[in-house]
């Protein structure tokens, strides 16, 4: 509940505190006397736009401020978090606004800097306010709609297409990333492949680097290593003078004589391993220069494979090692892509699927929304027509969001698709016969309005939001004898939250728990408003200047009894005549 409102230097408001009350409050006063600024208060409070010409003149800044007791309303305090606004451990939240004549306005909650969009959003959580010139709930886009899908039933199946919507979109989004994913790796596709093939072609192999740079060496210095080859191969093996030969004739020399001595037997035993090492000396000799067939065809080959491995490393700028594993990564990227068109046909039908769950969804809330409007509208007519609008007939009219680009299909035509469906559902309205109906904002009478926003407001009144309604001048056009069936129904209303009811007829006042006046005084050469709340007393006086105004004939002692009657009626304790009221501060 709204515990109080303080307004300070806005419009004819100087500093007025107010406490505001469980249950029904009337608000009364002259013509003029500025009861409307309350209504302007609580609307800045709702993040309505506020022109700057209301802070008071001579003065820089205004400020409303209001204190709300929210601990037993705790679905009101979830969805505040759920907004990321923190009320206090006790349940109290403090909402200011200040309107500066120059410079940025500021909104304040709990003492923290916040903004007019979260203002805007949380504020028809607290108040309504349905003025002649603040029809924001009625009037706001989405009203009948949320309005018919509460009272018709079709909440559940609103949150399954809410939750269609979101797979949907998660569908979209997916496969536009991989769309995106995939028209960037195929770009690369070819990049991929053809450095692959060049890598593969290339067969580098750890170590044959090192093979052809020594392969190299003996190609370029052919003649010299044949040559000496051969020369050396002459000297171990030539049978006269060769080295095998002489050391042959040198251990045979030893042999006669060894048995004499173990120093010549030593001598004899490292001939006999010389002329073996000799021997196989000759044997790679032999070898070297029958495999010796290094041409220039053969140098060539082999300067051009060196040159292949000095071209990769440079142009990958990195080593043998790490050119193989490029290799293995590039033949894993090839293949990915290669399978890109796989993921993307799944990922296609994906997003089909989603999109024929959520066209059902739609197709089936559609259907409940045109099942329900027409009792739902029956019902609001027969709780409205008694609030002097007799003739009054209403319409939910639901219209398919048709939209020639529309992504999906529901009951065979496109349509534009939000959370909320594929439809918009408007109320329309006529008041008198024979006229066409139309749009409820298209009403010309603000007194109609603020009834019929009345009537929808108790109709739909099962929760505990917003702890505060403020009525102005819902009993415009209307005469006294009719009043009582638009009390009754704020009397109803007020048993489950805070009303606020700003009023011209006595028959309305009588039935709140609080009465408050608003009133023009002077301070100086200054007007100001003052609101207080008035005494038993003081309420009888002012129920009878209503009834003054009100057309009642006869004199002041006659108009008090008859208020005092009124208030009788209305359940309220009456003091006896002749004792002076008083009006106390709220």
């Amino acid at each position: 509940m709204l515990v109080s409102l303080r307004i300070s230097q806005f419009g004819l408001v100087d500093d007025l505190v107010l406490a505001v009350a469980p249950g029904l409050t009337m608000l009364t006063g002259e013509t003029g006397a500025g009861k409307s600024m309350i209504a302007g208060a609580l609307s800045v409070l709702t993040g309505a736009p506020v022109p700057k010409d209301l802070v008071r003149e001579g003065e820089d800044e205004a400020y409303v401020e209001g204190v709300f007791d929210l601990a037993e309303r705790p679905r009101t305090l979830g969805r505040l978090r759920e907004a990321g606004v923190l009320p206090g451990a006790d349940g109290i939240l403090v909402i200011r606004r200040e309107l500066r004549r120059a410079g940025r306005n500021r909104v304040l909650i709990n003492g923290i800097l916040s903004s007019l969009q979260v203002l805007d959003q949380i504020g028809p959580w607290l108040i309504s306010v349905q003025s002649q010139d603040q029809q924001r709930d009625l009037e706001r886009s989405g009203h009948a709609r949320d309005l018919l899908d509460e009272l018709g039933g079709g909440l559940a199946q609103r949150a399954a297409v809410r939750s269609a919507w979101a797979a949907w979109q998660q569908a979209a989004t997916q496969l536009a990333d991989r769309r995106r994913d995939v028209a960037a790796g195929r770009e690369q596709l070819v990049l991929w492949r053809y450095q692959r093939d060049e890598l593969e072609t290339a067969g580098l192999r750890q170590g044959e680097e090192a093979e052809i740079a020594e392969s190299l060496t003996v190609a370029r210095h052919a003649a010299e290593l044949q040559s000496a080859a051969a020369a050396a191969h002459e000297a171990v093996t030539d049978e006269e003078r060769g080295a095998q030969a002489r050391l042959a004739r040198a251990a045979r020399e030893l042999e006669r004589q060894a048995g004499r001595s173990s120093r010549l037997a030593g001598a004899l035993e490292n001939l006999r391993n010389a002329e073996d090492l000799a021997g196989e000396a000759a044997r790679v000799l032999e070898r070297f220069l029958d495999g010796f067939d290094a041409g220039p065809e053969d140098l060539e080959a082999l300067e051009s494979r060196a040159q292949l491995y000095q071209d990769l490393q440079r142009k990958y700028r990195c080593d043998v090692t790490e050119l193989n594993d490029l290799l293995v990564r590039l033949r894993e990227r090839v293949s990915r892509q290669e399978a890109a068109d796989d993921d993307l046909a799944g990922l296609e039908s994906a997003l089909d699927e989603a999109g024929r769950t959520l066209a059902r969804a739609c197709s089936e809330l559609r259907r409940l929304r045109r099942g329900a409007a027409p009792g739902l509208a029956r019902a609001a007519e027969d709780l409205i027509r008694p609030l002097a609008l007799p003739d009054l007939a209403l319409e939910f009219r639901v219209t398919p969001r048709l939209d020639p680009d529309g992504p999906l299909q529901i009951d065979g035509a496109p349509c534009r698709l939000q959370t909320d469906g594929a439809d918009d559902v408007e109320l329309f309205v006529r008041t008198n016969p024979g006229e066409k109906a139309a749009p409820v904002a298209a009403i010309a009478s603000g007194g109609e309005k603020s009834r019929i926003h009345l009537g929808l407001t108790v109709l739909r009144r099962r929760d505990e939001e917003p702890p505060l309604l403020l009525f102005d001048e819902v009993d415009a056009g209307l005469g006294m004898d009719n009043a009582l069936p638009v009390a009754g129904l704020l009397r109803r209303l007020a048993a489950g939250a805070q009303v606020v009811c700003i009023t011209h007829l006595p028959t309305m006042a009588v039935h709140g728990g609080v009465h408050w006046l608003a009133k023009k005084g002077r301070v100086g050469t200054r007007t100001l408003l003052e609101v207080g709340v008035l005494d038993p007393a003081a309420r009888v006086d002012e129920i009878a200047r209503l009834l003054g105004g009100a057309g009642v004939k006869g004199g002041a002692e006659t108009q008090r009894s008859y208020a005092r009657d009124l208030l009788r009626e209305a359940g309220h304790e009456v003091p006896a005549g002749g004792r002076r009221g008083r009006v106390n501060a709220s």
